[in-house]
Parts: C-alpha cells; sequence; structure tokens
C-alpha cells in the first residue's frame, strides 16, 4: 500500500485521530485522554513503498510489516491487512484506543464453520474475517 496524504487523512478521520509529522512517517494520536493518546500510530513508507504500521500502548509495541490495505470494520474501528501467500495478519485499531494484532493466520481460518472451530482460533477468524467480507 502506497501511503497517501488521502488515506492518511481518511484513517486520521476515521479514528478521529490527531496527526502529527515526523520527518517521512506520520504519527496518529488515537483516543487521546488527558494523560495523552492511548495509542500511537506510526505509519512509515520505506523505500520500496512498502508500509510499516507501529502501534505503541501502554501494553506494548506492536508492528505490521507490508501493510497492503486497510478496511474499516465498524464505526471508529480499522483492520490494517498484510497478506503473503496462504497467510493473512492484521492489526485492528479503534478510536477509543483498542489495539488487536493477529499474526500469520492461515487463509483457510477464516472461511471456517465456526461451529467446528477451534476456540484458540476464532477470535482471529471473527476479526480477519471481517477484512474479507467488507471491501476496503
Amino acid at each position: 500500500m502506497k501511503l497517501t496524504d488521502e488515506s492518511i487523512q481518511q484513517i486520521a478521520r476515521l479514528l478521529e485521530a490527531r496527526q502529527e509529522s515526523l520527518g517521512a512517517d506520520t504519527l496518529l494520536h488515537v483516543g487521546e485522554r488527558a494523560g495523552g493518546s492511548v495509542v500511537v500510530l506510526t505509519l512509515a513508507s520505506l523505500a520500496d513503498e512498502s508500509t510499516v504500521l507501529s502501534a505503541q500502548t501502554v501494553h506494548g509495541y506492536f508492528e505490521l510489516h507490508g501493510v497492503q490495505r486497510f478496511v474499516p470494520v465498524e464505526p471508529g474501528e480499522i483492520i490494517f491487512v498484510a497478506e503473503t501467500g496462504d497467510r493473512i495478519s492484521g492489526l485492528v485499531v479503534g478510536r477509543e484506543g483498542t489495539c488487536s494484532l493477529f499474526a500469520n493466520v492461515d487463509r483457510r481460518t477464516l472461511s471456517a464453520d465456526f461451529a467446528s472451530i477451534e476456540p484458540s482460533l476464532l477470535l482471529a477468524a471473527m476479526q480477519l474475517g471481517l477484512a474479507e467480507n467488507i471491501p476496503a
């Protein structure tokens, strides 16, 4: 995904985030409160035009390399998607400061029957399945 000013502004609007430039990178402050941001997203375009998304929260630091697209899934929530072959990864960020990472998930999991899927795969299947079923 090649980042454009338009795509960055769309992401910032959907997440109600304050936008800041840091050199060639863009920082989005999501879920700002009196004590600061709940999540700080950094969108970086590399020399090869690939995109790296990092999310810094009070609980940890998450990176998703090779972001190819983002999908708004409900008011105030976006899934950033990276895909390689039969594997899919997604970083889910919400305007209230929620942040979840699902990495290296077998794409067949997304179309599995939820009644028969292993419980440990259910949340990944539900979340990333949204990215498959909602057009970008």
